[in-house]
Order: C-alpha cells, then structure tokens, then sequence
C-alpha cells in the first residue's frame, strides 16, 4: 500500500512503500504550491512530468543549453521483472530473482528495503513508460543478472536505431513542451548556486543564468549532482579519489558535482558521503586515431549482452557478462596499453560477430563505424591483424568458446552464449578502455538520508533527503527506478509530489516548502515514488573501507 509520510505538521511528502517508518495516514494542505526541479535529466524530467499532472506550477532548470543530460547518453536498457514484453518473449523472471541480483551486486552496500522498492515496482515503471508512449519492448540480459532483464527500444520499422536514452529524454521532453506547456517553465542556461533558506527552511533557490540571479520560491527538487567529469581547481573527483580522476570518463563535460559543491559550500548542514565511490565502466571505445582523448562514447554493455567478447593479445580472460567491477579488475590484471604504447590507455579489444551486430542494432553499428570506433574486418585473419596477434592464436580462442557453448559453461563461468563464433563467421573489431561511468552513473557518493529520511541536515530537519545515487544495485546502465508518485484527488496542496528516475540522480533530495496556514484535510493514500535505491552503508556502520583499483565500488 502507499502511503504518505509526515515530515512537518501540515506538509507532507509521497513515498514508497517500506520508506515510511510505519503505516500513516496523514493529510495534505489544501493550497497549490510551485515545484522546482534542478537537472534535466531523466529524473528530472519525471519529476516535472507527474508534478505537474498533480496540478503543481513546475519550473525545470538545467544549466546546459538542452534538457538531458547525461540521461541522454544512455545506450544498453533499463530493467524490470515481470514485464510484458519479458512474458511476449518466454523469458521467466520474479521479483524475487531481481531482488537476488541486485543485492548480490550490491555487496553490502544496498539498502534492502530500498532494493525491494526498485523490484517490486520495476514492472509498473515499464508501464507507465509505455502509457506515455514509450515501449521498451526489447529485452535482453546483461552482466549480473541471471535472466534477461533489460529492456530497450527496438528499431523502428524502417531498421532506425532507438538509443535508449535519447528515445526516452526526446519523448519526455516533448511532453513538457506539448501536453504540459501550460504548467512546466523550462529554464536553461540555468545553475542552481544555493537554496533560499528563511528561519531554518528551505523556500526555494537561487540560480544564475546569462542575465544574472533569479529567485525561485517554492518545493525544491533536487535531480543532479554527477561529478565524474570534474577536473576543475575546486575538482570532486580529485578531492575524494585522486587516483580514479586520471582515468577517461564517458560523462559529458557538464558532469562537474556543481550541486554538491554548492550545497557544501552554503554551510547549511548538509553531510555529504561515499564521495570516494566512483563507478568505473570496464568499456569505453578508444579512438584509435586519437586514443587518448578524455571523454569517450560508452561501448554498452548490450553490445557484449548481444554476444561481443573481450580479448587481450588474442585470448579471452573474463567472463563477459560479469559484474562491472570484476570485468574492470580483470582488465588491469590481463591487458596492456593499446598497441603496447605506453602513453597509450589500457585497452582490450572486443570482437563480434555479424549476428552479434545484427542482435544489437546494425543501425546503431553504423553510427559507431561512422565514428570510427568499430572496424569492419571480415576475416578471422583480418581481426588478428587488427589486433596485433596471430591468426593461430585467435582461431584456438574462439574454438574453445564454441566448444564452451555447446557445454554450456566455460572456464570463467560463463553461461549465457549469446552468438558462437563460426570459422566463415564476418566479424567486427574495437577497442575498449575502463572509464568513469556516465548515465546511472559514475558517482556514487552525494548526501545520504538518515532512518528518519531526512536529510543530514543540521538541526533544521528541513526535508526528506533520499539516497544520493538511486540506482547503484543494478548492472545496467539504466535503473528501473523511472519513478512518479501521484498526490491524493482530495489532495491539492503542497506536497512534494516527487516522482524521480534516479536515472541520472546523484544527490537527490526533496525539501519542503513552507507550511500552509489552511487546515489540512485528510488525504487518501498515494502512488509511489518509485525504486530509489542506494550504494550506502547505514550511518552508524562506518565507511565501506578501501576499495580495489578498478574503483568499482558500486559492484556493478
């Protein structure tokens, strides 16, 4: 059952179920309130779109010239069990079974109650996505998962590749601007710089653009936070992981923690933690014309869910399809710098097949082709060369993986063969290099929640702060947490109608607005806010220790 949670007499807030201490019913003003959404990407576009639909004025501010993100970037799919497009493929999964997954992945880390939220609502999500018009209805498995879970956008009938992300950060994005135009202000250009607190509450915020400062007044909802792309004097990355800041990164060059930052900076109270946990993603395209250029396209994991495998010097050393950590780890054991040039990164080289192609989207091929980061080259023989090993070497490894598959497990525990690898098969080569990690993404530390779910907010208790990275439990690049939540018919006052995707939400935090002075009425229950799940261990248990140097805190 939903329910809503009472964080200050007359104001409350929705939450999931199991987020709430105890089974409440409490009640809601009856006066209309502005909400105020920084970041644009997936998280905050959710958050405006069902803010919005519960009658609240919404203004949305990102301070990139468009909506997005790095949500926008986003490639492989997002998860969910119990779905209709898994039962339209016979794929057999439970709620139990991702809950298995997810808190394996976590290794400690995730909050149970939390894990649970993101599982158990996973499905609905899928569906309120495809109410908008947005149907995920491809589905495959990827590192972490024990079926096949994540789901993404077929091509279109015309053999279009629909990037995930793009896709759905397009097809939110046009609502705002269509069907919710009347309620949604979109700001760009637009950074958050403090939060407008008056006698010990937060009122709003203040944000700067081209023209100077602007005030806005009203339920703060806070949908940023990113740093894995902050190299600037004041540098997050250099602060917290030093090491881990050298390493190329698929975030956009906006992924600067400036929310974080300023939070910090304002002395409010706020506690910041796992700042030090930071996501490395095993595979990042190099561009071999320029391999060390910082900011690299992702190489999705769907590309190794649709049958890609990993070699260095021509023979596998990893399971595929394991955790990000695990592959990351493996990666500094087996491989060297590309083409054994020391200025050169790290690099393995990722070999599919025509059918691999074919299983991921030869559409999307095309474009990474265009770019140069794959290389059509056909024969066994061409791959070897490419690679700078021998042919003899290569046809052994594959030999042995067609053996393996016909088995049904190999050396490294592999079990899911998605292609086999024939003698005549056409194949394609790239190269890949551990990154920080964009999308879900990258960083994992922002400003916790404490049991009460407040914010760690000095002596204020001002609002509801929830897990600073929603989404880390999970192997995908994307979360199931797309999120809404939906205030009572009775209710029409300020609540903070949070609805969040945690898909691009680093610090998210729900602060109220001021108290209404009407009575409250009482409200009936309401619909979530959705799968918000942390990498964080509970307060009182100290930090999770040091962590190996693949940075993979997340153990995804």
């Amino acid at each position: 059952m939903r329910q809503l949670y009472r964080l200050w007499p007359t104001v409350c807030v929705a939450l999931a179920p199991g987020l709430a201490s105890a089974s409440v019913s409490t009640s809601c003003a009856a006066s209309a309130m502005d909400v105020v959404v920084v970041g644009g990407g997936l998280a905050g576009l959710c958050a405006t779109i069902e803010a919005a639909k519960r009658g609240a004025k919404v203004t949305i501010i990102d301070k990139e010239a468009n909506l997005g993100g790095n949500s926008a970037k986003a490639s492989s799919g997002m998860n969910g069990a119990n779905t209709q497009a898994q039962r339209d493929q016979g794929i057999t999964d439970s709620v139990e079974k991702f809950i298995e997954d997810t808190l394996s992945s976590g290794d400690g880390l995730a909050v149970v109650e939390l894990v649970h939220t993101l599982a158990e609502q996973s499905r609905e999500t899928h569906e309120w996505l495809k109410s908008l018009g947005l149907h995920l209805s491809d589905v495959v498995q990827l590192g972490g998962h024990s079926t096949a879970r994540t789901h993404r956008f077929p091509p279109t009938p015309e053999g279009k590749p629909q990037p995930v992300g793009w896709t759905l950060v397009s097809g939110l994005r046009k609502i705002l601007e269509t069907e919710l135009k009347d309620q949604v202000t979109i700001r760009t250009k637009s950074s958050f710089k403090e939060l407008l607190i008056e006698d010990g509450r937060v009122m709003g915020l203040n944000f700067e653009h081209e023209n100077g400062t602007e005030q806005l007044r009203g339920t703060v909802v806070l949908t940023a936070g990113g740093y894995a792309n902050d190299h600037a004097d004041s540098s997050l990355l250099d602060l917290h992981t030093p090491a881990l800041a050298k390493l190329p990164t698929t975030n956009g060059p906006f992924a600067t923690g400036d929310v974080i930052k300023a939070l910090v900076k304002q002395e409010a109270g706020v506690k910041t933690t796992l700042m030090d946990k930071v996501q490395i993603h095993p595979t990042g395209f190099i561009e071999v014309k320029q391999p060390n250029f910082h900011t690299k396209f992702l190489a999705p994991e769907a590309l190794r869910g649709s049958g890609g495998i990993l070699l260095c010097h021509g023979k596998r050393f990893a399971n595929e399809l394991g955790r990000r950590d695990y592959l990351t780890e493996e990666m500094f054991k087996h491989c060297k710098p590309l083409f054994d040039k020391e200025e050169n990164p790290l690099s393995a080289a990722m070999l599919l097949t025509e059918e691999a192609v074919e299983k991921y989207g030869s559409g999307a091929m095309g474009f990474y082709k265009f770019k140069g980061l794959v290389q059509d080259v056909g024969t066994v023989e061409a791959a070897a060369e490419a690679m700078g090993t021998s042919a003899e070497v290569l046809k052994k490894t594959l030999e042995d993986y067609n053996e393996a598959a016909e088995r049904g497990q190999d050396k490294f525990g592999k079990k899911v063969f998605p292609v086999r690898f024939p003698s005549t098969a056409h194949l394609y080569v790239a190269f890949v290099t551990p990154t920080c990690f964009n999308v879900q993404k990258g960083t994992v530390g922002g400003i916790p929640r404490n049991r009460g779910r407040s914010a760690l907010v000095t002596q204020t208790r001002t609002g509801i702060g929830l897990p600073s990275r929603c989404c880390t439990a999970m192997d995908s690049p994307y979360p199931t947490c797309m999120a809404r939540a939906k205030s009572p018919a009775e209710c029409t006052a300020t609540i903070a109608w949070v609805a969040t995707a945690c898909w691009n939400a680093r610090s998210l935090v729900v602060w109220q607005a001021p108290r209404p002075r009407r009575k409250p009425r009482t409200g009936d229950v309401t619909r979530s806010v959705a799968a918000l799940v942390g990498h964080r261990r509970d307060q009182n248990r100290g930090d999770p220790g040091p962590e190996n140097i693949a940075g993979c805190s997340s153990r995804i």
